[in-house]
């Protein structure tokens, strides 16, 4: 935070990064679980390891894209810019 600034910070980007996270840890916790479970009573020969492979593939891909969208919402800079005026001519 920058000492100098006159513009008050902004709230609302610690309350999305906090709401996000909200949705985002129980969501990472079922994952985990579901995995584990599946680990542990599931055959990992054949077709059906192969059906594994690819629901952690799945699930490490969503739990990425979930902690992605929190930190892109957490952090300082703007998602969506103001469109640029243009100048009339």
């Amino acid at each position: 935070m920058d000492p100098y600034t006159t513009a008050a910070p902004r709230g609302s980007r610690w309350r999305r990064g906090v709401y996000a996270a909200g949705l985002v840890i129980p969501f990472t916790a079922s994952q985990l679980w579901a995995l584990l479970v599946l680990l542990r009573l599931a055959p990992l020969e054949g077709l059906v390891g192969q059906a594994v492979v690819l629901v952690l593939l799945g699930s490490v891909a969503a739990v990425w894209a979930g902690w992605r969208w929190t930190w892109r919402l957490g952090k300082d800079k703007d998602l969506h810019p103001a469109p640029k005026t243009r100048i009339p001519t």
